[in-house]
């Protein structure tokens, strides 16, 4: 539901022919997102069941029309969301997100391992919050080091990349300009990109 802040998107999806939805589109990319259904204080209280619908809906009732890519950022862990997902369509892969670390390490291969019961390949990991850089160049790794690393390794797939801690990418996020827009040359942005 937050995707309409990050993406810098107001204003619902309309339809041309009372059945589908054409997604929502900013810095050439389509997104859907309950955030565009629903008020914004309104709480996403679902059972298994609804999950499912809603997913299915946004996968089959919105004219996504040629795309590159169809990501769906999805929660941590092995939930209904995931596992419906998985049973709903031929995924070509997972990424595996982590922070650093210890128990951010134990949720992730927990859902890389969940993807493997249902033969949805690991494409990568990438890691969160790896470190923080301050002005005279130092890191900071402020919740540990290598879970990223630990989890590609544990699953036989590459690390593909550490994201810092970069007071530009929550901005970015708060003010709807992705800092892969807002700071290009960024440290943070290179990596995303990188991913």
């Amino acid at each position: 539901p937050s995707q309409p802040r990050m993406m810098g998107i107001s204003g619902r999806p309309t339809s041309t022919d009372g059945k589908t939805l054409q997604p929502m589109q900013n810095y050439g990319v389509k997104v859907m997102s309950m955030g565009f259904l629903i008020a914004e204080d309104t709480p996403m209280i679902w059972r298994g069941p609804m999950v499912m619908g809603a997913l299915e809906q946004m996968l089959r009732d919105v004219a996504w029309g040629e795309l590159d890519v169809l990501l769906i950022d999805l929660p941590p862990g092995t939930g209904d969301a995931q596992l419906s997902i998985a049973q709903a369509m031929a995924l070509s892969g997972a990424v595996i997100v982590t922070t650093p670390q210890t128990a951010a390490v134990s949720v992730a291969l927990r859902g890389a391992a969940m993807f493997g019961k249902v033969s949805v390949p690991i494409l990568g990991v990438a890691e969160n919050m790896s470190y923080f850089e301050g002005a005279d160049g130092q890191r900071q790794h402020l919740f540990g080091q290598g879970g990223g690393l630990k989890v590609a390794t544990a699953l036989e797939t590459e690390l593909l990349g550490e994201v810092p801690l970069d007071p530009a990418v929550r901005q970015g996020g708060d003010h709807g300009i992705p800092v892969v827009i807002s700071h290009p040359e960024s440290n943070a942005a290179r990596v995303f990109r990188s991913v």
